[in-house]
């Protein structure tokens, strides 16, 4: 009888255990970015809103749909002729308008971000990609150079 107890014990124990081992997971969304208009006076803007749908975790088993991010991966573009261009990548918790908070990235450039991880991951973070040019004195468009792809890494608890 002890014998029998300590083997279920060892049993639900490990079942137990193997359900609190985290998993890793990658959710990646791609838009093409539309061109930018640049004012002579107030220079241009362009941003790109790369939000986590329900329909993007269809996939991820129903306890792994919600964790915590371990990174931001991202791939911008450039806009022609923008000598001042900047950007930066922004994070938005779940079904908010504002950012959290955003950090400089280069323009036409791939890497991957740190500064969101601990950050709560479920269906409604959004990301974006901002791209900014100061005033050249004309009124012109400006286009992208390629198509801009942010990457969400995030951990189940």
């Amino acid at each position: 009888m002890k014998k029998m107890s300590i083997a279920a014990l060892l049993v639900s124990s490990f079942a137990i255990s193997s359900h609190a081992l985290a998993t890793d997971y990658t959710v990646t969304k791609k838009k093409q970015p539309s061109r930018m208009l640049v004012l002579s006076s107030a220079g241009g803007l362009s941003s790109e809103l790369f939000a986590v749908l329900n329909m993007d975790l269809s996939d991820i088993p129903y306890r792994d749909k919600t964790g915590t991010i371990t990174g931001i991966s991202y791939v911008s573009a450039s806009f022609s002729d923008s000598a001042t261009e900047t950007a930066e990548l922004c994070f938005y918790r779940a079904y908010s308008s504002n950012p959290l908070m955003c950090e400089e990235i280069v323009p036409n450039s791939s890497g991957m971000v740190n500064t969101f991880n601990g950050q709560w991951f479920k269906a409604g973070v959004e990301a974006s990609i901002v791209h900014r040019v100061e005033a050249t004195g004309r009124f012109h468009y400006l286009e992208p150079n390629r198509e801009e792809s942010v990457t969400f890494h995030y951990t189940t608890d």
